[in-house]
């Protein structure tokens, strides 16, 4: 059996908002949980929904894609550029089977606003002038 982890690329993403990373898996012979691993290297429950929600996805022509969304408030607290990682083991032959992992950096951008005050001329009544 071969199974692989693809679309987990590196990118910038803004705090400002929550952020969801998609983990697709291929190859599949039985629908496999994906766990997801956080930059301080421990795995994500879940149960931490004050900081992630956890969509393991469904089980489709032995593909699957798991999403993880990273809530605002979580981003705002991590490293500018933090590694969220992927991972699945066969769940038919966990012993033999080797471990896909796929890494992602996601570098962390903060949003200013920015106020554009435009000033407006006003115009005479052109009904006044004709």
């Amino acid at each position: 059996m071969e199974f692989s982890a693809v679309e987990l690329e590196d990118r910038s993403v803004a705090i400002g908002v929550d952020q969801s990373l998609t983990c697709t898996i291929s190859g599949l012979s039985q629908d496999t949980p994906v766990t997801w691993i956080d930059p301080d290297n421990n795995e994500i429950s879940d149960s931490d929904t004050n900081n992630y929600v956890i969509d393991q996805g469904t089980f489709i022509f032995g593909s699957k894609a798991s999403t993880l969304t990273i809530k605002q408030s979580k981003l705002e607290n991590l490293p500018s550029s933090s590694i969220f990682t992927c991972k699945l083991k066969s769940a038919l032959y966990p012993t033999y089977s080797p471990e896909v992992v796929k890494e992602m950096t996601l570098t962390l951008i903060g949003l200013s606003i920015n106020i554009l005050i435009l000033s407006f001329l006003q115009l005479a009544d052109i009904s006044k002038i004709i």
